[in-house]
């Protein structure tokens, strides 16, 4: 099925902005590209190549706000986020997109793309009957060229996007994946992700890992809030929690495990709300 790229009007002035800086146009250069019409063809054609389900045929700018009503999200508003169209006008899945030069934090998918995905989710929470989050397929394309994307934490937040069924693309072919074979050990041939207590190798350190505990024994997944209770801006850290924990929910309900959020009880955050609507749903 053909689609329509439609991309936020920001999108475009964020590649102008990139290649009016020297350093940045550098680095484009070193992958082929010269000209912002260059970049977006580049970004329309690896995901085809990448995905070829999508047959994105064309692409348009849109105003954000035409973009936040159509995708349905109520939440607070994105210049990251766009969609695919079919030639009926529908939305066919999402798309979001990592900007050049974002150089502080390791919030790349958390500022870019969970946002939105809980505005969405929010809409739908009454109707959504089966496990995922999301009820449209989610593609993140990265376009930044600064090395943050080298980060074991962004690298992570990489990995768990993909636990979570979203595609991913690296303009610059970077490799994120070499965190999980960095987990191998004498005994593991070449480890995967396959379970909670692989996943929970990601995050433990020193044996302990501050973002929930899974108790085999029991079957029970423990969500743990002192990252978020502690945190100076618990608003941004739910965020990143939210990343990093729903791949191991999906996990735990599709082992039998029980989900417990006791822990969350003197939490009061929006965001966590809609989780726990989310949780109690699933």
């Amino acid at each position: 099925m053909n689609h329509i790229l439609v991309l936020p009007e920001e999108f475009e002035v964020k590649l102008n902005q990139a290649h009016a800086d020297n350093d940045i146009h550098s680095k484009w250069l070193q992958i082929g590209v010269d000209t912002v019409q260059d970049m977006i063809n580049r970004v329309i054609s690896e995901l085809n190549e990448r995905f070829p389900k999508l047959e994105i045929t064309n692409y348009r700018l849109d105003n954000k706000d035409n973009i936040k009503e159509t995708i349905g999200n109520r939440g607070s508003n994105s210049i990251y986020a766009g969609y695919f169209e079919t030639k009926d006008g529908n939305v066919d899945g999402l798309f979001f997109y990592i900007p050049p030069s974002l150089n502080s934090g390791n919030d790349f998918l958390t500022r870019q793309v969970m946002p939105s995905l809980l505005g969405i989710y929010e809409g739908i929470s009454q109707d959504m009957v089966d496990l995922h989050f999301n009820n449209r397929p989610v593609y993140i394309v990265n376009i930044n060229e600064t090395n943050r994307s080298e980060q074991r934490a962004v690298k992570v937040s990489f990995i768990c996007a993909e636990l979570l069924g979203f595609k991913y693309l690296d303009i610059f072919g970077r490799e994120f994946k070499d965190v999980i074979t960095s987990l191998n050990d004498g005994d593991d041939d070449e480890f995967q992700i396959s379970s909670l207590s692989d996943f929970n190798r990601l995050f433990a350190m020193n044996g302990n890992n501050e973002l929930f505990v899974v108790n085999d024994e029991e079957k029970v997944l423990q969500l743990l809030s002192t990252k978020v209770t502690t945190s100076s801006n618990p608003s941004a850290e739910m965020y990143r929690y939210l990343l990093k924990v729903l791949p191991a929910i999906y996990m735990a309900i599709d082992a039998g495990y029980r989900v417990n959020i006791d822990d969350f009880d003197d939490v009061h955050l929006s965001m966590f709300d809609v989780i726990r609507t989310y949780i109690s749903k699933i």
